[in-house]
């Protein structure tokens, strides 16, 4: 009603009796007397003036009372909150177990008790889950915890009847090899679905899901199964014209897979999985506190993906599991959607799917403007909100929760306990209290105990070792050779070659000495290379090392990780480079520690000295020198002199590669602690290509610059072949 509506005869009677007047007609003839019909202006504010007035004193109904009938919100297994009925006792809102697969939600700003409310209602059905009040049906519970309150309720050893729930530290302790179909599930089906996740969850363009479809057929195909890292090396083998978008989507794909790998190599980086279709009939607590929102998406889209695809379609669907995700904008927003470029996103399909298989969620955010609509439409088993700081979520909240003006107004100024409900018994909004609920918190010992217990029953669900191939067939023809990542083209002459690298005193040694050790024409050695390189994974790279000389570059051999793994199944005994950083670092390493040896000077690589460790440790005329092969920025080996000194070195040999970075280096030095050390020779400088100074190493790099020289016409010959 507003004020222009004068002729309500409710609004005039109210009006005549807060002016004192029995007649109403006394009041409609003075609006519309002669002085205000002349000033339209002033009759208006006349209007709102006594609207104002009105609104004030009259005494109005409570928006949300009466409430409804403890018949149609207290039937049910599971309480929500207490029904404010503003007359008399009060009593509990109830969901049935059946509605909980139509998935509710919490909505609240931070602080006002979401979390603690989302714990209590998911010990509830823990407990009863587990009681012949379910029907003897147990059901369990899925909490996600990404801000680590839900670790600290659950742990705590007052919790009671949470006992036996699991705390899984999810990138620690948890495996799962997400390129693995649930049992029962085809293959290419699961790679469909995961990959088109993969496009929410990492951003993919299409033409970058398709290629990473494709690489998944292809190992498929090949070898039967995969994981991630398989993955990452069969795509880090593929070659593409620079600039292309084939070459685009290469580069994207390995940043992905990269970026997983380093953070959640012990979840993703193994080809067996704890037991998914176990830990459904058990409630469990996945930690995912420290990761980042991509690796949150990534994980739980997995793991809803396994549940859409193991749990069976249910008719009459009864309650199994319960997933209670609390701040789940994490997962599930509007800016990711369009970042994406996605219609609909992956928790739209998880709200349809998992009703139809007997499972439900509890979900809650403080951001309900940033929950696509799509998604709280199919929120219908409950709705809870409490009172909101901005208009933009009210507006939200009162379309979420079909709320009237005047109750939208009276829900921005409610206590803070108060919260508004509906439910799919009653659609009409009411008016709860959730109460003081006070949850024990355990401590980080107890927390770390239970992880501990966790790990002791998560080792007795990992899965067995999947059947590998042999390494060689059972019938080899023409030396063909079968081995655990695929069907590679490769003759005994390709792994003796590669057992060859790996038995020099330096996996990083020269090319040419490579052939010449091995009693190989250079035409011979390059086609055995370029098969090791070209197969998926690779099992060898090349790399060009400069050396600051006229000779050019050398050119050295690396053994990858799969060329290591595939050389352990043959049994042969070999050892990693032990240096630290990249390929050009690591070979200055080796040249420094040959260069000490042949000298005669004791040398150790990563030398260790009060818990600090130099590039190589020399032992030189009853001194100590730490030598720093300097190739990272200069604020970096000021940081390692520094360490250096205080470690007790009695000399820091610097060694650069170009004269002007020496110098630079030097100077620099000298501005901060003065030239005092340098000249008292505490810090020293040297070129790299000292180090290659030996009557070997020289003879190794003259001919290591005409090798290169004719590896690049052979190989031009090739190419043009």
């Amino acid at each position: 009603m507003s004020y222009g509506d004068y002729n309500d005869k409710k609004w005039l009677r109210d009006l005549a009796a807060k002016a004192g007047v029995e007649n109403v007609h006394s009041v409609k003839k003075f609006i519309n007397s002669t002085l205000f019909l002349q000033d339209p202006k002033k009759r208006q504010k006349l209007l709102k003036f006594l609207y104002m007035k009105v609104e004030q004193n009259v005494k109005r109904d409570h928006p949300f009372l009466a409430a409804p009938r403890k018949s149609e919100v207290g039937l049910g297994s599971y309480e929500l909150v207490k029904v404010v009925t503003g007359r008399g006792p009060e009593y509990p809102a109830k969901i049935p177990k059946s509605d909980l697969t139509e998935h509710g939600i919490i909505v609240g700003p931070s602080g006002r008790g979401k979390t603690t409310w989302l714990v209590h209602f998911g010990q509830q059905i823990h407990r009863l889950g587990q009681s012949a009040a379910t029907g003897g049906r147990q059901v369990a519970v899925w909490y996600f915890c990404t801000e680590g309150q839900l670790s600290a309720y659950m742990a705590s050893p007052w919790a009671v009847g949470c006992e036996d729930v699991l705390l899984i530290d999810v990138a620690r302790s948890s495996r799962l090899n997400r390129y693995k179909a649930p049992p029962g599930m085809d293959q290419k089906v699961h790679i469909a679905k995961l990959t088109a996740q993969d496009k929410e969850c990492w951003y993919l363009r299409d033409y970058t899901m398709n290629a990473i479809r494709s690489a998944c057929s292809e190992l498929l195909s090949r070898q039967g199964t995969l994981n991630a890292r398989q993955l990452l090396d069969h795509i880090s083998a593929q070659r593409f014209k620079r600039g292309s978008r084939d070459s685009m989507s290469r580069e994207s794909l390995l940043n992905r897979l990269r970026d997983l790998l380093e953070f959640m190599g012990p979840v993703y980086d193994t080809t067996r999985s704890h037991d998914l279709a176990a830990l459904t009939h058990r409630s469990v607590v996945w930690m995912l506190n420290g990761l980042s929102s991509d690796h949150i998406n990534t994980f739980i889209g997995d793991l809803v993906l396994f549940l859409e695809q193991y749990m069976p379609v249910c008719f009459k669907p009864a309650l199994k599991l319960v997933l209670i995700m609390d701040e789940f904008t994490h997962i599930c927003n509007i800016e990711r959607c369009k970042r994406a470029d996605i219609q609909e996103p992956y928790m739209l399909n998880a709200a349809r799917i998992l009703r139809k298989r007997a499972v439900g969620m509890a979900l809650g955010t403080q951001s309900v403007y940033t929950v696509p609509h799509v998604v709280l439409s199919n929120l219908s088993a409950f709705g809870i909100g409490y009172r909101p700081n901005d208009s933009y979520s009210m507006r939200i909240l009162s379309d979420q929760l079909v709320l009237k003006r005047e109750q939208a107004e009276y829900m921005m100024e409610m206590p803070e306990r108060e919260v508004v409900c509906r439910t799919k018994n009653c659609p009409r909004a009411f008016l709860g209290n959730v109460g003081e609920i006070d949850l024990p918190v355990a401590t980080k010992e107890q927390i770390a105990e239970r992880i501990k217990e966790t790990d002791r029953i998560l080792a007795t669900l990992l899965e067995p070792e999947p059947e590998q191939p042999s390494l060689f067939s059972q019938n080899p023809t023409d030396n063909q050779v079968q081995t655990v990542f695929g069907h590679y083209d490769l003759t005994k002459t390709h792994l003796d070659y590669l057992e060859f690298l790996a038995q020099q005193p330096h996996l990083l040694t020269p090319v040419g000495q490579l052939d010449d050790l091995g009693s190989l024409s250079q035409y011979k050695a390059n086609l055995i290379r370029q098969q090791l390189i070209d197969t998926s994974p690779g099992l060898i790279r090349i790399h060009r090392i400069k050396t600051g000389r006229r000779g050019g570059p050398l050119s050295v051999v690396e053994i990858t990780q799969a060329g290591y793994h595939l050389l352990s199944k043959l049994g042969v005994d070999c050892k990693q480079p032990v240096g630290h950083g990249g390929i050009e670092h690591v070979f200055w390493q080796y040249a420094v520690y040959r260069w000490a040896v042949e000298q005669g000077y004791p040398a150790k690589i990563e030398q260790w000295l009060s818990n600090k460790s130099v590039d190589v440790g020399v032992e030189w005329a009853e001194k100590k020198v730490a030598v720093e092969v300097a190739l990272e920025n200069m604020e970096k080996e000021i940081s390692n002199l520094i360490k250096d000194l205080e470690a007790g070195w009695d000399q820091i040999v610097f060694a650069v590669l170009t004269e002007k970075e020496l110098n630079r280096l030097k100077n620099e030095i000298a501005k901060r602690f003065g030239t005092q050390s340098i000249e008292e020779e505490k810090v020293a400088f040297m070129m790299l290509n000292t180090f290659l100074g030996t009557k070997k190493c020289q003879d190794d790099v003259g001919k290591q610059s005409q090798d290169d020289q004719d590896t690049e016409q052979t190989s031009e010959g090739q190419s043009k072949k």
